[in-house]
């Protein structure tokens, strides 16, 4: 990896994605860029319904934006400082439109996108993973790792493989990404409903994972998917990252895996790995 976008909401600094972020950039020598997203919701309102909003309110959402650019500025100042202090490259975006519109364009420049799992620009309490969160999981043009609030080392890697060739392409791409993690203890975990312990292509993904990974093993559960793979996962979360394959192109694969893939978002708050072909 040479090019890590971190994705911040401008009003909601992230120290601990941060914290994340720069020690992906040490470890990989890239370019870290925070994107510091705004999504102008104020000035859309002033300029769609400028001649019905009274002078009072209009002077209020006028207050309200320079408050916001404050805040921007004190965020962009922290990352700023952090990526400095810890001596890695860095750069800052600050775009100002439909944030996910924003993210998606720069996306296509990019070998990753790290971001919050709480990440929204709705003030009414949305749900975890956010519209804007499940929107661009399915859209990117590169990888995304959304990650918790409270930032870890990441010691273990979990690769969620279910014979599929986005599975098998999550797993190559997460190597491609991530060389430097190749000797970390490395688990790919495949589910059969019933008690077989077939592995789908064994031959096949055992001399490819054995090439990207050093310290492998494979791990065969028995059981509904959605319900025995989340159990895995909370039992080894502790400094793990979980890579998982298509969010969702067809139909069928968008309800499979975003329902998986938001279940871990979710309920185990630990870094997740996505990518689809």
């Amino acid at each position: 990896m040479k090019k890590l976008l971190v994705a911040f909401d401008g009003l909601n600094y992230s120290p601990s994605l941060t914290k994340y972020a720069i020690e992906m950039g040490k470890e990989s020598d890239s370019l870290v860029v925070g994107v510091f997203l705004y999504d102008l919701r104020y000035t859309n309102l002033i300029f769609t319904y400028a001649y019905e909003i009274p002078a009072t309110l209009a002077y209020s959402v006028d207050k309200i934006e320079r408050d916001d650019e404050k805040k921007i500025r004190a965020s962009i100042k922290a990352f700023t400082a952090d990526c400095e202090k810890a001596g890695i490259s860095c750069k800052v975006h600050l775009d100002s439109g439909v944030p996910l519109m924003e993210l998606l364009k720069e996306s296509a420049f990019a070998d990753m996108i790290l971001v919050d799992a709480t990440t929204s620009f709705f003030d009414f309490g949305e749900e975890t993973p956010s519209a804007f969160l499940k929107d661009l999981l399915a859209e990117s043009k590169c990888p995304v790792m959304i990650v918790p609030t409270r930032a870890e080392e990441i010691k273990n890697v979990i690769i969620s493989y279910d014979g599929t060739e986005s599975s098998v392409y999550a797993m190559k791409m997460f190597s491609y990404l991530f060389p430097e993690w190749n000797n970390k203890n490395t688990t790919v975990v495949s589910v059969n409903k019933g008690s077989s312990n077939h592995l789908p292509e064994s031959r096949n993904v055992k001399d490819l994972a054995a090439r990207h990974f050093k310290n492998l093993n494979f791990e065969i559960l028995n059981g509904d998917v959605a319900d025995v793979l989340p159990k895995f996962l909370k039992k080894n979360k502790t400094n793990s990252v979980v890579v998982m394959g298509a969010y969702g192109r067809s139909a069928l694969s968008r309800i499979i895996h975003s329902s998986m893939s938001n279940k871990v978002i979710k309920e185990l708050k630990m870094p997740v790995f996505i990518t689809h072909q």
